[in-house]
């Protein structure tokens, strides 16, 4: 039974690690500047903070922080996950066939060590990744929206796409927060949602609502006002504001399914190595007989 169990939690990690790599999204390039991540000067960042002491730069200081380490815990984790789920998947295997008695303490160590390992470094990124994933901006445009531009993040939008809404002769945004300019922008967690994927709706229903009539400037709601003027639409009757683009594609939905499969299956991960790691020190103290 325990060697059984040894090779099944080995195999397992072994295949949902696989899994995970494939979905990833820095490994898979599916975050719009991620790849900057990597070489960002959080050093330079953390300077300024202690230079200027505001909290907008220690936002700047903690984002980056964050995304470096993210950005290495990927990495790290997945590989060492894969290549110590197929080493101890190899072992599972000989234990099971009965060819290599001789070293089955060794091969508990071995899986006791992965688990112990394994669990530490994806738990670290599951709650890395969990937490930019639910709580940070997005990092970009989907080019449906500007084609001339992918470095600003995207306008949150309520349900039918909406950012801004009629309050007597002003517009208000409809997510602004004092003190926190960054909700007026969708997180990565909303990105799954229809108003910032394609829908058919809003490309050919002739509403008013979704002509240019009653769209708005992206500039509008960037977080530095909650009210701005705009005479013409307030003319218009246009209870809300839209974007004058929206999505053609559903690529933000396909980052969002592959992000949200990547923390399940680093779940399953973390499992299974706490798995291998119980069945790995049974092996261990194993008399041998493989009960």
């Amino acid at each position: 039974m325990k060697k059984t169990l040894f090779l099944v939690f080995s195999g397992a990690i072994l295949i949902f690690t696989i899994i995970s790599i494939c979905c990833a999204p820095i490994i898979n390039g599916d975050i719009i500047n991620a790849s900057s991540w990597k070489t960002n000067n959080c050093k330079l960042k953390e300077d300024t903070y202690k230079i200027a002491k505001t909290d907008s730069n220690k936002k700047e200081k903690n984002l980056c922080n964050r995304q470096k380490a993210m950005y290495g815990l990927e990495y790290s984790s997945l590989l060492i996950d894969v290549i110590l789920g197929f080493i101890c998947t190899i072992l599972g295997l000989l234990h099971y066939f009965d060819v290599a008695k001789p070293f089955e303490k060794i091969s508990g160590i071995i899986g006791l060590v992965t688990g112990i390992v394994g669990f530490v470094l994806t738990l670290v990124y599951i709650c890395y990744s969990g937490y930019i994933f639910t709580n940070d901006i997005t990092g970009g445009f989907d080019s449906s929206y500007d084609p001339s531009s992918n470095s600003k993040p995207l306008l949150k939008l309520d349900k039918d796409g909406a950012f801004a809404k009629l309050d007597g002769n002003q517009y208000k945004c409809i997510f602004y927060k004092e003190k926190k300019p960054n909700s007026v922008f969708a997180t990565y967690s909303d990105l799954g949602k229809k108003q910032y994927n394609y829908e058919k709706k809003r490309h050919y229903d002739a509403d008013i609502k979704y002509t240019s009539t009653c769209t708005g400037s992206y500039s509008s709601c960037d977080g530095s006002n909650e009210y701005f003027s705009s005479s013409p639409h307030v003319t218009n009757k246009c209870d809300y504001l839209y974007l004058s683009a929206y999505p053609s594609g559903v690529k933000n939905k396909y980052v969002f399914d592959r992000w949200v499969s990547t923390i399940i299956f680093s779940c399953f991960i973390a499992v299974c190595c706490i798995g291998l790691a119980i069945f790995g020190f049974l092996l261990f103290k194993s008399d041998g007989s493989g009960l």
